[in-house]
């Protein structure tokens, strides 16, 4: 028997620690020494979408996702880690959805009870999955931006290089995006940049990585590439698609590309340079009436 403070009735210890574990805001349940689920808390039943005479004397082990049932059996055998884990748990309605667990056991009367802490993070996984989609892609488009197109083209050209293989960089800017911005309003911008960003995206092959750079400038990655006949391919593919026209406000308007092009090894050994020497002859396309690709060359 206890007494709490300022009470002058006494309570029974069994009967407080009960309502604790029943009412607390995180999943709880014990397990014998056959992982037999013995007690359960309101949370964890609705965690797993259970009602408590649904549970009592499962085997925990069937909440868990078949693909880490093995991993489940050595955490247990680890209990007391004060590291929790991730695992699939099975709801009621037999999908999944990632839960953490901690495992803690102690010996009562020679008998092995473990004590498990749920806590569904679901939410948490979701949060995860929209930061990781903001720090790669881009926010408008939805296509791969700046720092997803350097990581993939880190790895193209390793792969480039241990292969002996070619890769090519394409730097594309949009003719008179300026003006476009100015007469119709960066709302019509926005959905010219969607577009045309579907457009790279429909011209480009399946392996290749349409990115924007930002503003009005997109780049290409295209690994693998067998000659040069692949890069002008897809540029002549861009080219022919700003013949059809985008209708914005209830205008037609005919986007323009100016494209530049850059290929490993023959104009650069790192993705810096090759970028950069694409941004270059990108601008000598503008320079030389616009709406065309140009090859990088030493004298651009």
């Amino acid at each position: 028997m206890i007494k709490m403070k300022n009470n002058s009735n006494p309570i029974d210890v069994n009967t407080y620690f009960k309502e604790v574990f029943t009412n607390a805001g995180i999943g709880i349940m014990t397990l014998d020494a056959k992982s037999s689920i013995e007690y359960i808390n309101e949370e964890a039943l609705n965690i797993f979408g259970y009602k408590s005479s649904a549970l009592v004397n499962t085997n925990f082990s069937t909440l868990i996702h078949s693909t880490d049932q093995d991993y489940l059996k050595q955490f247990i055998k680890t209990a007391n880690s004060s590291t929790p884990s991730e695992f699939t748990g099975i709801h009621k309605d037999n999908s999944a959805f990632p839960i953490e667990l901690n495992i803690s056991s102690k010996k009562l009367n020679q008998t092995c009870i473990y004590t498990v802490i749920i806590r569904d993070i679901t939410e948490i996984k979701k949060n995860e999955e929209k930061l990781k989609h903001q720090a790669y892609f881009d926010s408008l488009t939805g296509i791969p931006n700046r720092t997803l197109f350097l990581d993939r083209s880190e790895i193209a050209l390793n792969q480039a290089k241990r292969s002996n293989e070619g890769l090519a960089v394409i730097f594309i800017d949009l003719d008179e995006f300026k003006e476009l911005n100015d007469t119709l309003g960066h709302d019509a911008g926005d959905v010219m940049l969607k577009a045309v960003a579907q457009r790279f995206i429909n011209c480009a092959r399946k392996s290749d990585t349409v990115s924007r750079r930002g503003g009005d400038e997109f780049t290409i990655l295209m690994p693998r590439i067998k000659n040069i006949e692949d890069a002008v391919k897809l540029a002549e593919r861009i080219l022919l698609s700003n013949k059809n026209a985008i209708s914005i406000k209830e205008k037609m308007v005919f986007p323009k590309t100016s494209i530049g092009i850059s290929i490993y090894p023959h104009d650069g050994d790192s993705i810096e340079t090759l970028i950069n020497n694409a941004d270059k002859a990108m601008y000598y396309a503008k320079e030389s009436g616009k709406n065309q690709y140009s090859f990088y060359n030493s004298k651009i």
